[in-house]
């Protein structure tokens, strides 16, 4: 009988700590905190949210509020707040971390300094602006407007690329419709325009159009990103009477690699982890989702499997990763910003992060 004890009692031991290993490893986001950033709660919502590339602050921008606020990463402190006329659409860090821009539907882009709060810029565009993004090692900052109608009956949807550091305007390319997202490639190459219709790519400097991704039907692009090496394209839409769709291309290619649909519900923001091994996607299902980038190349459409979800209460408007992927945070349309520590599948991580650091100890010396 007491055999029988400790085996039963070093059977529940190894269960136990092989239950805590997996635990280790195990892919989720784990809630850190949640702030208030639109006042007007759920008849309210935060439209943006961006991380400096530091990762020690976040900048959020708010719907009906009309608010820009400047929050502290690690305790959710507010730092300053501003006002706009009109509803903020997009906010974005500079990558130097001195200026954050938000586009607003007064039809301007207002520059602030980060540290204080104070308007450093003010940008003139014709229409209300959906798409803001600063370039990740220059001084652009590049603009999306709303669709509007000509005479003949065609549309214009113009993306304004600024020079800040001079101010000036530096071209003006028709996409066509609506432009609701803008992202440059890591390395500053290309540019990303997503919006009604279609995603284009452009080349940064010449602004020559490089590639245009469709369906053979019209689709509404809300989101869209470059996977880290801009080997692939990213968006997600609706349209053909489907909602939530992600569509995965090898955009020089123009080959639509993946198609799938997990929600039926429209995705609002979709990014690329840092490390290229993962995806997630936010919107009117209440889940932030997130995929394996193996699993979307290697497995049929429809047998694609979610890596995790995890629940996030009311509709996410965005997410961003910051720059090491250690975090995500993400805006909800009943106005909380909420912020998310990233614990990835590497049990390794940790080994090499210390070796790193006492490496770097024994070179100081």
């Amino acid at each position: 009988m007491k055999l029988y004890t400790a085996l039963i009692i070093l059977l529940s031991i190894h269960t136990v700590a092989h239950a805590q290993q997996y635990l280790n490893y195990q892919l989720r986001l784990e809630p850190v905190w949640s702030r208030v950033a639109d006042s007007l709660g759920e008849p309210g919502s935060v439209e943006s949210v961006e991380f400096s590339r530091d990762g020690k602050f976040i900048v959020s921008g708010t719907k009906y509020d009309n608010s820009v606020i400047m929050w502290r990463t690690s305790d959710g402190q507010e730092l300053w707040r501003a006002y706009a006329n009109e509803e903020v659409e997009r906010v974005g860090w500079s990558a130097d971390g001195q200026w954050v821009a938000a586009a607003s539907e007064d039809y301007v882009v207002t520059v602030y300094d980060a540290k204080s709060g104070e308007v450093y810029k003010v940008l003139q565009h014709d229409q209300g602006i959906d798409g803001l993004i600063w370039s990740n090692s220059g001084s652009f900052l590049a603009t999306g407007e709303e669709m509007t109608k000509k005479d003949d009956g065609t549309t214009e949807g113009w993306v304004r690329v600024f020079n800040m550091s001079t101010g000036e305007l530096v071209t003006k390319l028709n996409h066509g419709n609506t432009v609701n997202e803008l992202f440059f490639s890591a390395d500053d190459k290309y540019l990303l325009a997503v919006g009604h219709g279609a995603v284009k790519v452009y080349e940064v400097g010449s602004w020559k159009l490089l590639q245009t991704l469709k369906r053979d039907y019209h689709v509404i692009f809300t989101s869209g990103t470059f996977s880290p090496d801009a080997k692939y394209v990213i968006a997600v839409g609706q349209g053909n009477g489907a909602r939530g769709t992600c569509y995965l291309w090898e955009w020089e290619t123009g080959k639509l690699k993946k198609r799938f649909n997990h929600t039926g519900k429209k995705i609002e923001s979709i990014a690329w982890h840092p490390n290229g091994d993962y995806i997630a996607h936010a919107g009117h299902d209440p889940h932030i989702f997130v995929y394996r980038v193996d699993d979307i190349l290697n497995f049929g459409h429809d047998q694609i499997r979610i890596a995790h979800k995890v629940w996030a209460s009311d509709h996410a408007e965005y997410i961003d990763f910051n720059t090491d992927g250690s975090f995500l945070a993400s805006a909800h349309q009943n106005g909380l910003i909420k912020l998310w520590v990233w614990m990835g599948e590497d049990p390794e991580l940790n080994e090499r992060r210390h070796s790193w650091v006492k490496t770097q100890q024994s070179d100081a010396k």
